[in-house]
């Protein structure tokens, strides 16, 4: 994506031309792919299931994989022309790469094979972080939040920058990006055995799930165009840019439901499974004293928020 932008035939790019597949970003995300399982299989504890290891890193794997579908693909191309293209990438980036990302949990497993003084440095905040994280008022801040970057990059003026300036693309997709894995993380991954922390999950969820659905419903009924830079190119390429505008609002609306549906079922799941016991404390990640035998497999355990 450069500042001058060009156009041309929708046709030229759906097979995805060479400059479309931009060779040294795939080459780093295809070796960001393989590391991670390279590293669970290294790190693995004996006597343990293999999905252990290996569904992380298929969650990985497959994240990866929509992460270079977004940004280093045809689809990043056709962004520029297409709403419905820059639409794709948004929801792939905060529907599918952030929540396979979060469930491959590598942040606890790249910690626990970290050497002696370099975990014990790192395990404490991050122990703290993940206890901070179970506070009802902060799952649901984190949610609003989420909520409030999605909004704010669907302001006319706000998603125009983004499509013709590509430092402001970047840190649109970059803040996309990591509001949905802090809210994905916060939602999934945190562990919570107490009522009211499950709720807030519950609340969270359908906290981004009904103002995405709202947002994509407004677009879907719309028939004035939102953002003017896509009307010039609906010019050129001889579609309606209203056509356009509501596919992409339709495709928003309807991707998200399955994926926050999901998250509640799991949730759900979670309530049932705390039954009565909504006292019980999940175990916070610690770092063995200096006088503490370290068992084999039990750092990766101790570690696993």
């Amino acid at each position: 994506m450069t500042e001058d932008r060009t156009t041309g035939s929708v046709l030229a790019h759906v097979g995805g031309a060479a400059a479309d597949w931009p060779v040294l970003p795939l080459a780093f995300l295809g070796s960001v792919a393989v590391g991670y399982p390279c590293l669970l299989a290294w790190a693995a504890p004996r006597r343990r299931s293999p999905w252990t290891t290996a569904g992380p890193g298929v969650a990985w794997v497959l994240g990866i994989v929509a992460l270079a579908a977004a940004l280093a693909s045809p689809i990043d191309r056709l962004g520029e022309d297409y709403l419905l293209a820059h639409m794709v990438q948004h929801l792939l980036l905060t529907l599918v790469v952030a929540p396979l990302l979060v469930l491959a949990d590598p942040l606890p497993r790249i910690i626990a094979a970290l050497p002696e003084p370099a975990r014990s440095l790192v395990a404490r905040p991050w122990a703290r972080l993940v206890r901070g994280a179970r506070h009802p008022a902060v799952v649901l801040v984190v949610a609003v939040l989420y909520l409030a970057v999605v909004l704010a990059w669907h302001l006319p003026a706000a998603y125009e920058a983004a499509v013709l300036s590509t430092p402001v693309h970047i840190a649109e997709h970059l803040t996309f990006l990591v509001a949905a894995l802090v809210f994905w993380w916060n939602v999934l991954r945190v562990p919570r055995r107490r009522l009211g922390q499950l709720v807030a999950g519950l609340v969270a969820v359908l906290i981004p799930a009904l103002g995405e659905a709202v947002l994509g419903g407004v677009m879907l009924f719309s028939t004035t165009p939102w953002y003017d830079v896509y009307v010039g190119t609906a010019a050129e390429h001889g579609f309606d840019a209203v056509v356009d505008q509501q596919v992409a609002g339709a495709v928003m609306w309807m991707a998200g439901m399955p994926v926050y549906l999901l998250a509640v079922v799991v949730l759900l799941w979670r309530v049932v499974r705390a039954g009565g016991d909504t006292e019980r404390q999940s175990p916070v990640p610690s770092v063995p004293g200096p006088s503490e035998r370290v068992v084999p497999g039990a750092r990766r355990a101790s570690l696993d928020a």
